[in-house]
């Protein structure tokens, strides 16, 4: 009694093929998944939304929006929005004492969002406000800004 079937082949070249392709495919969706941590996040939300009055953001204090990933910055003068996603791989940034610094791996950012360390390469963006007919404020993540321009107020 022979392992062979009519076609010649054996339960042994059966194992062996299965089990070069089992690795192949291991490979693949491991090379994929460690090309992928060097891809940033990117979030499929909306370019343009309100976020509210002026009345909503504290004088002089940066506050954080979760939903939105954003700082909104107001002063006696105006109010700037900026992004709370680091640009090395796309984490949420946190406020410190002289500016913003990325908990998962280690950049820091001044106030007005210039990378000061870490392995961030790229600035914070600043995004366009306008003011819309009902009075709110409205962001929009299409049009980027310098960290000075603010929407008067």
């Amino acid at each position: 009694m022979t392992d062979q079937n009519e076609t010649g082949h054996t339960r042994r070249d059966f194992i062996k093929r299965f089990s070069v392709w089992a690795a192949v495919s291991a490979g693949i969706l491991a090379s994929i998944s460690l090309l992928r941590q060097f891809v940033p996040r990117i979030s499929r939300y909306q370019k343009r939304f309100k976020i509210g009055r002026k009345n909503n953001y504290p004088v002089n204090t940066f506050t954080y929006l979760a939903d939105k990933q954003l700082f909104v910055y107001r002063d006696h003068e105006g109010i700037r929005a900026v992004s709370a996603v680091c640009t090395h791989l796309g984490c949420i940034i946190e406020k410190s004492d002289d500016g913003f610094q990325c908990p998962c791996h280690g950049s820091c950012y001044s106030e007005e969002g210039e990378v000061l360390s870490g392995a961030a390469t790229k600035d914070l963006p600043w995004y366009e406000l306008q003011k819309d007919v009902d009075g709110q404020i409205v962001v929009d993540q299409s049009r980027l800004v310098d960290p000075e321009r603010k929407l008067y107020i």
